[in-house]
């Protein structure tokens, strides 16, 4: 299970802007990935594949299932990283509306990423993440297209 949020190995500021260089990660697929508030997605496994994600803007609350069926709830922020191993269960829902980046160890394209994930039943909605959804567990009621979005 993935105990601890990342941070970036080093920003660089000067006049111009920052450079943030994300942590180490081998890379074969990258994207950036727009999430409106109370948007949820995920609720599934990678057979094989590991991913970071890397909040830019927002506020994503990642939930991930350890071996033994028990959750861990993290608030991942601006500038805060977390990796889903392979074979770990896990969601994200959106409190604000979030831009992150997400980095993968596999190839994505076309039927590749279906045919690497398992679905799972909606984490989100398992009584002891409630608590940590207070304030938007009514934006995740939204419309289905906001819904367990990939």
């Amino acid at each position: 299970m993935s105990e601890q949020i990342i941070l970036p190995e080093a920003v660089h500021a000067d006049d111009r802007g920052r450079i943030i260089a994300l942590p180490p990660f081998a890379a074969a697929g990258a994207m950036v990935i727009e999430s409106v508030a109370g948007a949820v997605r995920g609720n599934h496994y990678h057979v094989n594949e590991s991913h970071l994600m890397y909040v830019v803007s927002g506020l994503m609350i990642y939930i991930e299932e350890g071996l033994d069926k028990s959750l861990m709830v993290t608030e991942v922020g601006p500038g805060q990283s977390v990796i889903s191993p392979p074979g770990a269960s896990h969601c994200t829902v959106f409190a604000a509306d979030t831009v992150f980046v997400a980095l993968s160890d596999r190839d994505r394209r076309g039927d590749k990423y279906e045919g690497e994930v398992v679905r799972v039943a909606p984490m989100e909605r398992r009584p002891e993440v409630a608590d940590h959804l207070t304030g938007i567990d009514r934006l995740i009621l939204a419309p289905t297209h906001l819904r367990n979005a990939t």
